[in-house]
């Protein structure tokens, strides 16, 4: 349910998640800007490595109230923002730190260089090491 829009900001309590970039807040589908997850399975396409971690990370800094400030409008009609939460005050770096997520370069511009590389070096996610 959302409790506030206001100008460019929604914010919900727990909203659902979709997949480790996307989620329901209210009505509204938000993708987060800068942040490109795995895929989960859809259909006959299986789900691409460590897609329901993410997803599962999201979740969790999705806990409580969530709020999102706008940056614009995807080719699906998503809105795109910058997230926050009770549990996280950067959504969208966190889940980058977490190494669960890589940096959307294409969009984000480097906005979150300083979380990849950081999850990188510390080897989490997909920077694992053997």
């Amino acid at each position: 349910m959302i409790f506030a829009a206001l100008a460019a900001i929604i914010a919900c309590n727990a909203p659902a998640v979709h997949d480790g970039d996307t989620l329901r807040c209210g009505s509204e589908r938000v993708r987060l800007f800068g942040v490109d997850a795995p895929e989960v399975r859809r259909g006959n396409t299986p789900a691409e490595p460590l897609a329901y971690e993410a997803r599962d990370e999201l979740i969790g800094l999705t806990r409580g109230r969530v709020g999102c400030r706008f940056i614009d409008r995807d080719r699906y009609g998503r809105f795109v923002g910058r997230c926050w939460s009770d549990a996280s005050p950067d959504i969208n770096a966190a889940l980058i730190r977490s190494g669960l997520a890589t940096e959307y370069r294409r969009y984000s511009k480097g906005a979150y260089a300083a979380a990849e590389a950081e999850a990188r070096n510390a080897g989490r996610g997909a920077w694992k090491r053997p």
